[in-house]
């Protein structure tokens, strides 16, 4: 970890960069893959309950 006044070489700069840009990139990924197992998982819900409504009724 840097402390507060420390200057990074180039070479730290753009290994700091690449990791953060890893890092982000993991993070919207997971982002997108969750919201998809979300979204399929409500709309399976939905469909039952459909299903559900029409024998019931």
């Amino acid at each position: 970890m840097l402390g507060r006044h420390q200057k990074t070489t180039g070479e730290e700069t753009t290994l700091i960069k690449v990791q953060w840009r890893k890092l982000r990139t993991w993070h919207l990924n997971e982002k997108k893959r969750l919201k998809r197992a979300m979204n399929k998982r409500f709309r399976q819900e939905g469909k039952r309950e459909i299903l559900f409504n029409q024998v019931s009724a």
